[in-house]
């Protein structure tokens, strides 16, 4: 049996749609199979193009699903305010100082305002219960701000200084 592309092919299931048929086709096919790699060999050896189109489908999915993993932090994203308060949750939860969480929840939601991101944050983080809202928004503020400035002034020292040689003998550009 020779392996071809079907002109037909279905229109695009989901990656658990895919893994359902996937694993029908296992207990139907291959059930003997200890692992997913040991059923994919039997699979390629028994020339399945069912199983193997499947497989190939599959792993494009979860290659999809994972690029679409980071594309809610896109400057053009948009998310509901749910799933913003997930996300500010698990960063709260992840960083332990209260500057990381803040610099990572401003860094990661640029889009929210910052009035939204310091109720949020007072409520996932217990060290800002002594904070007001507008203390915190403060805090962002310059957290923000700061940042900016800060990475500013490198920049422009950076191209406006002039570049030494090095003292070590490795650094100089004697060949």
């Amino acid at each position: 049996m020779k392996f071809k592309i079907m002109a037909d092919t279905p229109p695009a299931a989901s990656l658990a749609e895919l893994e359902a048929a996937l694993d029908a086709m296992v207990q139907e096919r291959y059930n003997q199979a200890e692992s997913d790699e040991e059923a994919d060999a039997q699979a390629l050896q028994a020339q399945d193009g069912e199983y193997l189109q499947t497989r190939i489908r599959c792993l494009e999915a979860l290659l999809n699903a994972a690029n679409n993993e980071v594309e809610w932090i896109g400057p053009a994203a948009r998310s509901t305010p749910g799933q913003a308060l997930r996300r500010i949750k698990a960063l709260c939860g992840r960083f332990p100082d209260l500057y990381s969480a803040m610099a990572v929840v401003a860094a990661t939601h640029p889009t929210v305002s910052r009035e939204m991101l310091a109720m949020a944050i007072k409520q996932f983080r217990r060290d800002t219960e002594s904070l007001s809202k507008e203390d915190v928004m403060g805090l962002l503020v310059s957290i923000v701000n700061g940042g900016s400035q800060g990475f500013e002034a490198v920049l422009r020292t950076r191209k406006n200084a002039e570049r030494k040689t090095a003292s070590l003998p490795w650094g100089k550009d004697t060949d």
